[in-house]
C-alpha cells in the first residue's frame, strides 16, 4: 500500500458533527441514544484526553471513544475506514487510549461488541482481549 500520512488527534466536542458522520457510514456501529452532541460533549469532558481520532488530510479515518468510570476503563466506536483497514489505525488508537487509562490507575478496560458484529469480534480475539461468557450486559433507556 502507498505511503499514507495519517495523523491522531485528540478526540473535542467540536468534532462531533464530522464523526456522526463517519459513524454513521461505518459498518458495525450503532448509534444510541446516548451518541448525541451534549452527551457527547459531556463524555470528552468528563474523560479528558482519552479519545482520539486519526486523519488523513481532513477526512476522518478512525475513532475510539474511551473513558473510565475510576475503577474500569470503557472503549466504545472503535472504528476504521474500511478502506484502510488493516494498516494499524485500530491498534494506534487503542494503544492511545489505553496510555491513559493505565496512566490514571486503571486496572482492566472494558468494550461491548454487537454478537453479529463477526468482524469486530475476530479483530478483538487477535488482540489478546477475552471474551467473557461469565458476564451479560443488561441496560435500562433513562
Amino acid at each position: 500500500m502507498d505511503k499514507r500520512e495519517l495523523k491522531y488527534f485528540e478526540m473535542r466536542k467540536g468534532h462531533f458533527g464530522l464523526v456522526k458522520e463517519f459513524w454513521e457510514r461505518t459498518d458495525g456501529i450503532k448509534l444510541t441514544v446516548g451518541d448525541t452532541e451534549d452527551e457527547f460533549g459531556s463524555y470528552l469532558k468528563r474523560n479528558k484526553g482519552m479519545s482520539f481520532i486519526c486523519k488523513e488530510g481532513r477526512m476522518i479515518i478512525g475513532t475510539i471513544l474511551c473513558g473510565h468510570d475510576g475503577r474500569r476503563g470503557f472503549i466504545y466506536h472503535l472504528a476504521v475506514d474500511k478502506n484502510y483497514r488493516n494498516m494499524s489505525i485500530a491498534k494506534t488508537l487503542i494503544g492511545k487510549s489505553i496510555k491513559v487509562l493505565r496512566s490514571q490507575g486503571i486496572k482492566r478496560c472494558m468494550l461491548m461488541a454487537d454478537n453479529i458484529n463477526e468482524s469486530a469480534k475476530s479483530f478483538w480475539t487477535n488482540m489478546k482481549w477475552r471474551k467473557r461468557d461469565d458476564l451479560q450486559m443488561f441496560s435500562i433507556d433513562l
